[in-house]
């Protein structure tokens, strides 16, 4: 039974007002993967409802140039799969110009909300002054969220993804109220920060960067982001910290069903139809090469794991083999 922190059961499956135009349908998300998610992969997961809203993968906003029609319907294209599902399209860059009115350009085609990435920790994208690399300087963070606040209309959600910081947690409430007042609507929290990357912290420095996050934000909702790997997870998440509701970011790809499990409060185990039926529609977006053979033989171990039969037979098998079994 999943508890909030006064004992009571916390109902993850709650929709979540955040604008006019935005509402969750659930507390749980799944946080966008740059570079990992394929559009097979997430197209995928909405049509088995394994996500409750589409959270894309950032788009950069490099330099001043603002993209044209047509490059903002061709990113727009994989989520017309399943158009009714809330659409926050992430963006990432340090011009708040380009920032500002690229978000009103993509306001104009009807997403549902604005995320800002000041926390991807990649090398590549923090020596391009983007990403987790802006939050050694909270008035910059404040800035850049201010200016695509005033760019968009008021009834679209305007939110921010966070680390605790650039190579300390010491700024976790400067960073926060920065962006609160700039007037984010909600913030997605990863506990880490960039310098500790994806390494190990310990569960109560975990829990009080978060609570420290979910302080300093007031009314404003936070999801709680980092190793939910499970339901007890995400339940015990919210009881220690108080956050609105969870993020699950690579956990996704060792169990796919990981968000819907959470929203379901884990009633509803996953069926081998439902397995098989995954791997069916991931088949048919595949391209038969080894790089799309290897990518496969993951997704085989996603949905039944690396010591099953499954997974063992789909090694040993010709990709013939494969597309006759799953297509």
């Amino acid at each position: 039974m999943q508890t909030s922190s006064d004992g009571r059961p916390f109902d993850f499956s709650a929709p979540l007002r955040l604008a006019e135009r935005l509402t969750l349908p659930g507390r749980a998300v799944l946080s966008p993967l740059q570079g990992v998610m394929t559009r097979t992969f997430l197209q995928t997961a909405a049509r088995l409802d394994l996500i409750p809203c589409w959270f894309t993968p950032f788009f950069s906003t490099g330099g001043v140039s603002v993209p044209k029609r047509a490059a903002i319907l061709r990113k727009l294209a994989p989520y017309c799969v399943r158009p009714e599902l809330p659409l926050i399209f992430q963006l990432i860059g340090h011009d708040a110009h380009s920032l500002a009115a690229t978000a009103a350009s993509f306001a104009e085609y009807g997403v549902h909300g604005i995320n800002l990435n000041f926390a991807c920790p990649s090398q590549t994208v923090t020596a391009s002054g983007n990403g987790a690399s802006l939050l050694r300087s909270p008035e910059t963070v404040f800035e850049l969220t201010q200016a695509v606040r005033e760019a968009v209309p008021d009834d679209i959600s305007v939110s921010v993804k966070l680390r605790a910081g650039w190579d300390s947690p010491d700024s976790v409430q400067e960073i926060v109220r920065a962006v609160c007042d700039a007037g984010a609507d909600w913030i997605v929290f990863h506990y880490r920060t960039a310098a500790e990357f994806y390494g190990p912290v310990e569960s109560s420095e975990r829990f009080r960067r978060i609570a420290e996050a979910v302080e300093a934000a007031g009314h404003v909702p936070v999801f709680g982001n980092g190793d939910v790997i499970d339901c007890a997870g995400a339940n015990e998440l919210v009881r220690a910290t108080g956050c609105a509701g969870v993020a699950v970011g690579r956990s996704f790809l060792s169990d796919p069903w990981l968000v819907k499990r959470i929203l379901s409060g884990d009633r509803n185990p996953v069926s081998a139809e439902e397995k098989n039926e995954f791997l069916r529609l991931l088949l048919a977006g595949t391209d038969p090469t080894k790089r799309g053979r290897n990518w496969f033989l993951e997704c085989v171990k996603m949905a039944f794991g690396a010591d099953s039969v499954e997974f063992r037979e789909a090694r040993a098998s010709s990709w013939d083999a494969l597309r006759s079994r799953w297509s």
